[in-house]
C-alpha cells in the first residue's frame, strides 16, 4: 500500500520545522549579541533614567532585564533542542512509513507533541499519524469458485 499522503504530509512539517528551528536559532543568538552589547545597555539605563527612578531602582531594573533575557534565551534553547528531536522523529518516521506504518504513526505522535500540536507543524504531523492508523491495506477478495452441476448443486 503507498502511503504517499503521509509521507507528504511529514516531508511538509519537517520543511516547518526545519525553518522555525533556524528562525528561533538566529533570534537567540540575536538576543545574546544584544545582551552583551554595551550601547544597548546604556540605552536600557537611560530609558530608566527618564521614568524618574532612583539609581538604586535603576540598577535592581537593569538586572532584572537581564536576568529576564537569559531565562528566555535558556529556555529557547530547550525550545531549539525538542525542534531537532522532532525533525528527526519525523524523518524517521516518513522513512519507515511504508514499512511499518504503526511504528511511523507512533514517531508522528511524538515528533506532533515535541515540535507543538498547536503549530502547523504538529498538526500535519497529526493528521500524518491519523492516516496511519486509520488506513488499511485492502485484502484481497477471497471467494472461493463454486462449481455446479446442471441441476444447481455444488460440486465438491
Amino acid at each position: 500500500m503507498k502511503r504517499t499522503g503521509e509521507k507528504a504530509l511529514s516531508i511538509i512539517s519537517v520543511v516547518l520545522n526545519v525553518l522555525g528551528v533556524g528562525i528561533l536559532i538566529l533570534t537567540l543568538l540575536g538576543s545574546k549579541m544584544l545582551m552583551n552589547d554595551p550601547m544597548f545597555q546604556t540605552e536600557l539605563e537611560n530609558s530608566f533614567y527618564g521614568s524618574g527612578l532612583t539609581d538604586a531602582d535603576i540598577t535592581l531594573g537593569v538586572d532584572y532585564m537581564n536576568n529576564l533575557l537569559q531565562f528566555i534565551s535558556s529556555i529557547g534553547w530547550i525550545f531549539v533542542l525538542l525542534g531537532v528531536v522532532a525533525i528527526i522523529l519525523a524523518i524517521v518516521g516518513a522513512v519507515k512509513v511504508n514499512s511499518n506504518a504503526k511504528l511511523a504513526g507512533i514517531l508522528f505522535i511524538i515528533a506532533c507533541v515535541l515540535s507543538g500540536i498547536i503549530s502547523l507543524s504538529g498538526i500535519l504531523l497529526l493528521i500524518a499519524a491519523i492516516m496511519c492508523f486509520a488506513r488499511k491495506p485492502k485484502t484481497p477478495n477471497t471467494e472461493t469458485i463454486v462449481q455446479r452441476d446442471e441441476n444447481g448443486y455444488i460440486i465438491e
